[in-house]
């Protein structure tokens, strides 16, 4: 009787150096994910921002850090199940082995059994025949029942290396829809945050728009009102000026009467 191999039908190997580059392509695309720009700080709104941007590269590292070690992990679990595996396919073997040398020996009775048959009285031959009939009908059924457990257990152990690969193929799916979720809220408070800034640049902007409106508003108006004085100024200057003229003239005018009444009273 020929000895059955079980050959497990996927390389576990080629599995976990698979796994290896899938984890090595994720961590170089976070790897490669454009540096922000320094920021110069003016405002504490700025200052909060840049908090925020570290306290996101750190969770950054701790996430990578964490998936490196549950990448080995997993490395370390693939390589005790294939140790396993081969172990329980060796024991296996030599479990088909040693039955195929208990069936030699049960068979190597049967010949001298039969030599003894032989030598024995013909009446007694056609019973020893038929029992050496039976007794090899139940090994090839004996022969027969180990094969078919020895295909059940392969197909099992099949199984078990199926489920265990479409395990590790959902919890790789699982994680990396984790780790996208988590990349887009993070871009997502990139841009709120950015967006923060944006905002309190414009409001410093328009505030300081307004105070330099605010400012040229109350230089016009001390001009205004600079130009109001010294219009008035002016216009009293003008008053007074012209009254002095109306007071010298109606000084001479008094004069010139008081001179014309005088050779009246002389005459």
């Amino acid at each position: 009787m020929k000895s059955i191999k079980l050959i497990p039908k996927v390389n576990i190997k080629k599995l976990a150096k698979k796994a290896t580059k899938t984890f090595a392509k994720v961590y170089s695309r976070i790897e490669k994910k454009p540096k922000k720009t320094k920021v110069k700080i003016k405002t504490k709104s700025q200052i909060r921002a840049l908090k925020k941007q570290k306290e996101i590269k750190e969770k950054q590292k701790e996430i990578k850090e964490k998936q490196k070690k549950k990448e080995k992990a997993i490395k370390l679990q693939l390589i005790k199940e294939r140790n396993y595996e081969k172990k329980r396919i060796k024991d296996e073997e030599i479990k088909i082995k040693n039955k195929e040398l208990k069936l030699k020996e049960e068979e190597l009775k049967l010949k001298v059994a039969e030599q003894k048959l032989k030598e024995q009285a013909e009446h007694r031959l056609q019973e020893q025949d038929q029992r050496r009939k039976d007794e090899e009908r139940r090994l090839r059924e004996e022969a027969q029942r180990i094969r078919d457990e020895e295909r059940r257990s392969r197909e099992a152990a099949e199984q078990r290396l199926r489920d265990e690969q479409q395990r590790i193929r959902d919890e790789f799916q699982r994680r990396r829809d984790e780790e996208q979720r988590k990349r887009d809220e993070e871009e997502k408070k990139k841009i709120e945050a950015e967006q923060k800034i944006k905002n309190e640049e414009r409001r410093i902007k328009e505030e300081e728009e307004k105070r330099k409106n605010e400012i040229e508003e109350l230089r016009f108006k001390e001009w205004e009102k600079k130009y109001d004085e010294d219009r008035k100024r002016s216009d009293e200057e003008e008053f007074l000026k012209e009254e002095e003229l109306r007071q010298k003239e109606e000084e001479r005018r008094q004069k010139m009467l008081s001179e014309e009444k005088k050779p009246n009273k002389i005459n």
